[in-house]
């Protein structure tokens, strides 16, 4: 499958804006975990990003094929909201060399 690589570099830009909703299970304690005298909350599921969630997986699953471990990581942080900069530091580079880490992962891609 082809991919345009404009298109998809703004998708991994902006993927993490679609997740905002998304239910986190960080702030749940041991105790909370376990405590099974509480009623369970329900949350409604949201199904307006259903497409976007299958694109993600489908182009995580292409980009695993044929990325590194430093591009996987770097789109799995780009799509995660990180900045160019925040990622450049985490691999010991500066912005410039990260967006080009991106650049060249698109051109394997597309």
């Amino acid at each position: 499958m082809r991919y345009d690589k404009a298109t998809v570099k703004e998708f991994i830009l902006n993927y993490h804006k679609i997740q905002e909703n998304r239910v986190s299970c960080e702030d749940v304690g041991i105790d909370d975990f376990f405590n099974v005298n509480d009623q369970a909350e329900t949350h409604e599921i949201d199904n307006s990003n259903v497409k976007d969630v299958i694109f993600f997986n489908e182009l995580e699953a292409v980009i695993e094929s044929v990325a590194t471990e430093k591009e996987h990581n770097l789109f799995l942080l780009l799509s995660n909201g990180v900045s160019f900069e925040k990622a450049g530091s985490i691999f010991g580079v500066k912005e410039p060399r990260a967006r080009q880490m991106l650049n060249q992962l698109l051109d394997k891609v597309s």
